[in-house]
């Protein structure tokens, strides 16, 4: 994934789930803050030799690590709004 992908990625999802919040990119795009108010959720995208890692750290300061780009949107919008359904399905182009 490029950090340009990433980048629309991470905007585009708190843009459709209109989160209200600052996004700041860091480490060449390949980590993303997002800034709400005096919290802060860490975002990261690394390739490795086993396939992609995707890592949360969110309000909690637990780590969450996902395989894959689908599980951690889902584990994001958890996060990110815990009263709302979790969208089954992903668009891309």
């Amino acid at each position: 994934m490029t950090p340009e992908k990433f980048e629309v990625i991470i905007r585009g999802a708190t843009e459709i789930w209109d989160v209200e919040c600052k996004l700041e990119f860091l480490d060449n795009r390949r980590v993303c803050l997002l800034r709400m108010n005096e919290d802060k959720i860490c975002i990261s995208h690394e390739a490795t030799s086993f396939g992609n890692v995707w890592r949360i750290i969110g309000l909690d300061s637990k780590e969450r690590v996902h395989p894959s780009l689908g599980s951690m949107l889902n584990s994001l919008s958890r996060i990110l709004r815990p009263n709302q359904p979790n969208a089954r399905v992903i668009f891309a182009r």
